[in-house]
């Protein structure tokens, strides 16, 4: 019953887009669209006008902040989370630069929880920006994967809070959240087993959830780019080159497991 009950179960990730740079938006509407990141000191107070009512831009920052986050307009450009502020400032010196409202984060992020909670009860927080929710057993999830209630979902975020999000529905947590960020922004892509070599082992491996820069390096030098690649290799030989613990995740992460 235990074996059944795993090959229907179905878990979705749901992951705010740009979520920093989005609630900015919400206040400061008339940047929609343009490249704009969050990042440096911290705004003083929840709601600190611009002064002047004209924003900094990067290319006027000196210091040794690092990029927050960024909206996808400015991500073409290179911008990316973690990025140092003054590199980011060469690659796209025109982007708008805003000091980060931690405050006003975790308010929103209340809120879309809420907005969660209220249409499906189990919920596993993880962290400001996203969560993973329990599908298994929702009505007509088994007819459509998820695909409906991933679309309620969404729907009532943006109703109630104005923010947007991406969703994954897979058969566990590892392929869910992969499968909410294939289509970001404002995606929703429903996976299934059978789905694993044409829509997942093409993919890099540093998608997986698990396999960092380093690993990633490594891997490549081990002549492994992609996840089919990946779940090409023996267990034994993973386990050889990487240890047993993580040899035998990785194995079981690029079958889906």
């Amino acid at each position: 019953a235990g074996t059944d009950a795993a090959a229907h179960r179905r878990v979705a990730h749901l992951d705010m887009d740009a979520f920093y740079a989005s609630v900015e938006l919400l206040r400061y509407p008339e940047l929609t669209g343009l490249p704009l990141v969050i990042g440096g000191r911290r705004r003083r107070a929840a709601g600190e006008p611009v002064a002047g009512g004209v924003h900094q831009r990067l290319r006027d920052y000196a210091g040794r902040g690092v990029v927050t986050t960024a909206t996808y307009a400015a991500r073409p450009f290179g911008v990316h989370s973690g990025l140092g502020l003054m590199k980011a400032a060469r690659l796209c010196p025109d982007a708008i630069l805003l000091p980060a409202d931690f405050d006003e984060y975790r308010r929103c992020s209340r809120a879309f929880k809420e907005v969660i909670a209220g249409i499906t009860p189990v919920m596993e927080d993880r962290g400001i920006d996203e969560v993973y929710i329990e599908f298994t057993g929702a009505p007509d999830v088994e007819a459509d994967g998820g695909r409906a209630l991933a679309q309620r979902l969404q729907q009532a975020i943006q109703e109630r809070t104005g923010l947007g999000c991406s969703i994954g529905v897979a058969p566990n947590k590892l392929l869910a959240k992969l499968a909410s960020e294939l289509h970001k922004p404002r995606g929703i892509t429903i996976l299934f087993e059978s789905d694993l070599a044409a829509r997942i082992w093409p993919l890099p491996c540093r998608r997986l959830n698990g396999i960092g820069p380093k690993a990633e390096a490594r891997l490549a030098t081990l002549g492994i780019q992609t996840i089919g690649e990946l779940a090409r290799c023996k267990r034994p030989w993973l386990r050889e080159r990487f240890g047993r613990s993580y040899g035998e995740w990785l194995y079981a992460a690029a079958w889906g497991w």
